[in-house]
């Protein structure tokens, strides 16, 4: 038994992991994609009319190699640390093309753009600056260091190096992708747990439906075998009054009966199958006709009948509703003691005994159809007739009163 919510907790668990991974995998794949497409379209739109291009959300990075026969200015340039690390990349891999780079944990989309390639304008060059004589002590600090900005044309580079940062992007997709997981165990925690409550009450389902049709099989086996017994009486002239023998055959049969019928009855709710027919219906009048079989058990307990009857009516199916007030009334004169109370106003229908207090674990599954009770009853009456009674939109409930219990129909 215990496999069955095992399996659940592990089918609930790893379908939810399972899922928002898969999201994850697809969100990376698309911001990727995407971050990869506006660098490419940015980096290209330096190389040709940007009107040929679309429009990119990012503005590229350039970084201007001089030429190195050019005279130097007074001051030698120096490129930044990023730059240099940058330009010794491409210088190492030779890239011709837009390449994508990770440099320094950072990551760049980047393009060179050869002599040749180079539209014949002028370009601001600029770069960090250090006098002569601090740069031959090799002794200086960030203080020393200015920017220069100057124009150079066209002619004076060698080459160029233009560059996209998504290093901000990349970090982000980092930082959702440990969200995603985070997510992903969590849920699939709560997932597993979930799983395995219901796996348990499932099993708790299973083995509440193998009591119950071993209880419904013995009770049914019961008036068989009494009805075996009275007929090989009969065959063997054992039993003589046969007047007395066929009223408890019957009476036997009639029991087997309806408790088949309110089985299969149960199975066609359940399976939708049933469809009522409503007409209006005088309740009081129902009620009475409800009452009048079971008369001769009422007499036999010498049982207190109080009734408080309205004429009220309502739209029902006859039959069925017939059925489920006559399983309650049948109930409440089983257990009743001394009395019971039935009453019909506006707000709905009362049903009252005074019978034994019920114990918490007999009370809380008073209307559960596979549940048995300690005394071995099957309470398939009252399951079917919360069924009928919901079945009509109905609301049924049980209470605690004083001296017993009292069920009440809401309409």
């Amino acid at each position: 038994m215990n496999k069955i919510r095992n399996r659940i907790a592990v089918l609930a668990g790893s379908s939810v992991v399972i899922t928002i991974m898969i999201v994850m995998v697809i969100f990376n794949i698309t911001i990727r994609h995407k971050t990869e497409r506006d660098a490419f379209n940015a980096l290209n739109s330096q190389r040709a009319a940007a009107e040929d291009y679309e429009l990119s959300v990012y503005n590229p990075e350039t970084i201007i190699i001089r030429k190195k026969d050019e005279k130097e200015s007074e001051a030698p340039v120096l490129y930044s640390l990023k730059d240099k690390s940058i330009i010794d990349w491409v210088n190492v891999n030779e890239a011709n093309d837009i390449s994508r780079a990770v440099i320094d944990g950072n990551t760049y989309y980047i393009l060179k753009i050869e002599e040749e390639d180079i539209d014949p304008d002028n370009y601001v060059c600029s770069g960090y600056v250090i006098s002569d004589d601090l740069a031959e002590t090799g002794f200086f600090d960030s203080d020393d260091i200015t920017m220069e900005i100057s124009v150079c044309d066209s002619t004076s580079i060698d080459s160029l190096i233009s560059y996209v940062d998504v290093s901000g992007e990349m970090k982000m997709i980092k930082q959702i992708d440990i969200f995603f997981i985070l997510t992903a165990l969590l849920v699939g925690t709560l997932s597993t747990a979930l799983g395995y409550c219901l796996g348990r009450k499932l099993e708790q389902n299973q083995l509440a439906q193998k009591n119950f049709f071993e209880n419904t099989s013995h009770e049914l086996k019961t008036p068989l075998t009494a009805i075996q017994g009275y007929a090989e009486g009969i065959q063997s002239g054992v039993i003589t009054d046969l007047a007395k023998t066929g009223q408890i055959i019957s009476a036997q049969t009639s029991k087997m009966s309806r408790m088949i019928e309110e089985i299969l009855c149960i199975a066609r709710i359940e399976s939708g199958a049933v469809q009522l027919e409503k007409e209006t219906v005088s309740l009081d009048e129902l009620i009475q006709d409800c009452l009048m079989p079971l008369e001769g058990v009422v007499k036999n307990k010498a049982l207190d009948v109080k009734l408080v009857l309205s004429e009220i009516k309502v739209s029902a199916d006859v039959d069925r509703l017939e059925h489920a007030i006559s399983n309650l009334l049948m109930n409440a004169i089983k257990y009743a003691q001394t009395k019971i109370a039935v009453s019909c106003t506006k707000e709905g229908i009362s049903i009252s005994n005074d019978c034994a207090p019920l114990s918490d674990d007999t009370f809380k599954h008073i209307f559960e159809r596979f549940y048995t009770g300690r005394d071995g009853n099957t309470g398939i009456g009252l399951s079917l007739a919360k069924e009928i009674i919901e079945l009509h939109g109905w609301c049924i409930s049980a209470e605690r009163i004083t001296d017993g219990i009292l069920f009440r129909i809401v309409f």
